[in-house]
């Protein structure tokens, strides 16, 4: 709290230094940017140059009315430049600047375009461009974006896949950070699809794809950070959005959204409602066999019938004070409960695989209650006109899960007539995770196009994690102490960076070094024979992670890029949790407080033609993998060796080589393809059960996206994706081949205000998976399958003022923190 205390107090010294500054400013410059019909040029770029030279001596950015201004200007002759993205430049008179304020006439600025045989040619950005340290998909100038969903066009987006449980993974690596506007979504994975599905494409501008981040964002993550940029909005006043969706497969699921803003000279007022409730089946077969310690060979096959129930609510609010120009405070408010019921029932035929022996029948329940708020302050300050800006974020958020499980078993024998025993067992597992931040960002603009970053951050976590487990026994419930276990983790990091960037006619290069100071903390305590028993583990350690990004421009048509950066994957806090969570009395699911963080380097070199043909190859190496691996367990009460455990645990090491190729091919004026095609090769090799498990594959990744524009309002899509033959890196399962494809129609209504879609994804249902995995004579087969088939109807419908500029986009502290927090599932 001391920290946090310290930089709001920091916060509250720069706005009054801030103000302090203005209100001794010296002469200004002002005026105004116009266009055709004397309309202003919102955010067109100036410069104050010196008449005698024209060597830059300030620059600004014109606001929403085309007006500037700079401050303090010395006496001397000057002249003002402006120019803003298809616009041709223009220039001033030279004027003369004698201790008294100068308004300049008002500059025009014309559409850059020359006539080419009686056709206009306008600037237009291309559909990707290749930067220093990332990659950018201009969604506002995609034929194939318009009328869809911020998911399709993420979805269409060079290197990205989506799988079946809406695990985001780009260039065939998981672990993927999605931000909007720079923020964090704090929302699970599956809440996070939700979301940009209901979004209409309209609304995003850009999708930033950063592979190897810079040092100026938080180390954490394996496969680097999507951004997506919404369009900002130009007029004040008030508008907003609803969303409607519903669809069927063997279950039902329905959502909706209401979005709100309003904006005046002062505030800017924003708030959202989400809801959505989502039902599915999820029919799971686990085979497996193996020797005893008898030698005899047993095989159990288990069939699952699980249900999946949950209902979620969103709601977000937030108000931004623009004190003066250029410096703006902000609070915003984000909470959401669900609640989720996963009721199972499981068949186990047990015996030598040629007869069966006995049937075991499970029946488990498996609610949970969850629920967060999360709360930020923040102060944005543009501290002069040659682009030196502060930022501070004060953040508090707090998880709460309810989680609570029952577990029913009777074995028959071969005919399942003959009662043969019986287990009942219970448990409740509340959990709470508790977070402070506070961190600081500073832009310094440096002469001759170059840029310096620096800044800091101090994060404090706390974890509480309280599982009792019970079992019956002639009619009366007995504390269950082999699996019972109380679990406090604490975590403080302490961080800081700097980023430099800087262009050479030709070269672009960004290098950064970031250093993060972890100190931990966990303690577990049980109960044996009425003592309590307390295991603390203390550990703290430093880490460096540097980044570099260079690009070079061969000619107009040909761009070379390098990158490269260390990054770091915690484990998220409840997989250090020593809880169990059982499928059946043989098969469970357990934390691993011992789960060590992953580092990985990661090294790219991509290739730009004509922004239209991208090409990349890749290398990561990443050590103490953090995956969900299958390892043979032994009951502690009756020494039974036929339990199998899935946790996770760390992969001494892995190498990730991979090559991919982005496309997109206009076939006619009506009919447009974006194609993506991804090659990559896997070597894994660690220890399970003390025995050492070598695996590679090389394994291929294609996607052709076809959108019909059939008329004005009318457009079509089909989609089609296949997986081949590979090593999975949940789980290091040998996955057999995936596919599936999807058909949608869009119709806009309501004078293009509204729209109504149909869709039908995984029209073969074929979109499943099945895998395996073999270890010192322990054989494991899988198979999963999921409501990917489904028909869905959506209906969306913007009202009031659709120019209203939206929310000022802000990253909070709590993103790396956050996306630790797993709810239940």
């Amino acid at each position: 709290m001391k920290a946090i205390f310290k930089a709001f107090t920091l916060t509250m010294s720069v706005l009054s230094a801030a103000l302090s500054s203005q209100a001794q400013s010296g002469p200004k410059v002002n005026g105004q940017i116009t266009q055709a019909g004397n309309k202003p040029v919102e955010f067109a770029t100036v410069t104050l140059l010196k008449a005698k030279d024209s060597s830059l001596v300030k620059g600004a950015v014109a606001d929403i009315s085309g007006k500037y201004e700079f401050d303090n200007i010395k006496q001397g002759q000057y002249l003002v430049a402006a120019a803003a993205m298809g616009m041709s430049k223009a220039y001033s008179k030279p004027f003369s600047v004698n201790g008294v304020a100068y308004t300049v006439p008002a500059l025009s600025l014309e559409a850059a375009s020359k006539n080419l045989k009686g056709v206009d040619v306008t600037a237009r950005k291309p559909f990707v461009e290749q930067k220093a340290d990332k990659m950018i998909v201009n969604v506002e100038n995609s034929i194939t974006a318009a009328g869809g969903t911020a998911m399709e066009v993420l979805e269409k987006s060079p290197t990205i896949n989506v799988d079946k449980d809406g695990n985001i993974s780009m260039k065939g690596k998981n672990g993927v950070v999605i931000m909007i506007d720079g923020k964090p979504t704090n929302m699970s994975s599956q809440d996070v699809v939700e979301l940009l599905r209901s979004m209409p494409s309209s609304n995003v501008e850009q999708i930033e794809l950063i592979a190897n981040p810079s040092a100026k964002y938080d180390a954490a993550g394996n496969a680097g950070i999507i951004n997506l940029k919404l369009k900002k909005n130009k007029n004040y006043g008030t508008n907003g959005n609803v969303t409607v969706s519903a669809s069927q497969g063997h279950r039902t699921r329905y959502n909706g959204g209401l979005n709100l803003n309003h904006r005046n000279e002062k505030f800017n007022l924003f708030g959202s409602y989400n809801y959505y409730h989502r039902e599915q089946v999820n029919p799971l077969t686990v085979y497996r066999s193996f020797n005893d310690n008898k030698g005899d060979r047993r095989v159990y096959d288990q069939q699952n019938d699980i249900s999946q129930r949950s209902d979620y609510h969103a709601a977000k609010a937030g108000l931004d004070y623009f004190i003066a120009k250029g410096h703006t405070i902000g609070v915003m408010a984000d909470l959401a409960f669900r609640d989720r019921s996963n009721p199972a029932h499981a068949v186990t035929t047990i015996g030598n695989g040629a007869i069966i022996d006995s049937i075991l029948n499970t029946r488990t329940e498996n609610p949970s209650s969850w629920k967060r708020g999360a709360y930020n302050l923040n102060y944005r300050g543009i501290l002069d006109s040659t682009g030196r800006e502060l930022n501070i974020d004060l953040d508090y958020a707090r998880n709460s899960d309810r989680q609570s499980s029952g577990i029913n078993a009777f074995t028959t024998d071969a005919l399942g007539k003959r009662f043969l025993s019986s287990d009942t067992s219970r448990s409740n597992q509340p959990a709470t995770v508790e977070i402070k931040t506070a961190k600081i960002d500073y832009t310094h603009p440096l002469k001759n196009n170059a840029r310096l970053e620096a800044g800091a951050k101090v994060s404090f976590v706390t974890t509480d994690n309280d599982a009792r487990f019970d079992s019956l026994r002639s009619n009366n419930w007995i504390p269950d102490e082999n699996r019972s276990n109380h679990f406090i983790y604490k975590e403080n990091i302490n961080a800081a960076y700097v980023n430099f960037n800087k262009q050479y006619k030709k070269w672009n290069v960004q290098l950064g070094l970031r250093g993060e100071y972890t100190h931990i903390t966990g303690t577990s305590e049980s109960q044996k024979a009425g003592k309590t028993n307390v295991i603390k583990n203390d550990s703290s350690y430093f880490n460096l992670f540097p980044s570099a990004a260079v690009t070079y421009e061969l000619n107009k048509n040909n761009t070379l890029g390098v990158t490269y950066s260390r990054r770091i994957q915690r484990p998220s806090y409840e997989d250090l949790n020593p809880f169990e969570f059982y499928l059946d009395r043989y098969t469970k699911q357990s934390g691993n407080p011992g789960l060590k963080p992953q580092y990985s380097n990661n090294f790219e070199l991509t290739h730009t033609f004509k922004q239209f043909l991208i090409t990349s190859i890749g290398y990561s190496h990443t050590k103490d993998m953090m995956t969900r691996l299958l390892e043979a367990d032994v009951d502690k009460a009756t020494g039974d060796t036929s339990l199998i455990r899935y946790k996770y645990m760390n992969v001494a090491k892995s190498d990730n080589f991979n090559l991919n190729v982005s496309v997109p091919i206009p076939v006619t004026k009506w009919w447009n393809t974006f194609n993506t095609i991804s090659v990559s090769h896997n070597i894994f090799e660690t220890m399970v059960n003390n025995n050492l498990v070598q695996l590679s594959a090389t394994g291929f990744f294609g996607r052709t996206q076809h959108t019909f524009t059939l008329t004005k309002d009318l457009t079509a899509e089909a989609v089609f994706f296949y997986v081949s033959p590979q090593i999975a890196e949940e789980g290091l399962f040998r996955m057999k081949s995936m596919c599936g494809l999807d058909l949608g129609a869009q119709y806009k209504v309501m004078k293009g205000k509204g729209s109504v879609k149909l869709n039908i994804t995984d029209v073969f249902n074929t979109n499943y998976f099945r895998g395996s995995f073999d270890n010192a004579g322990r054989y494991t087969a899988i198979s999963s399958r999921w409501d990917a088939r489904q028909v869905r109807l959506t209906f969306n419908y913007r009202f009031g003022n659709t120019n209203v500029k939206a929310a000022r986009s802000r990253k909070t502290g709590l993103e790396a923190e956050q996306d630790r927090v797993k709810q239940s599932q």
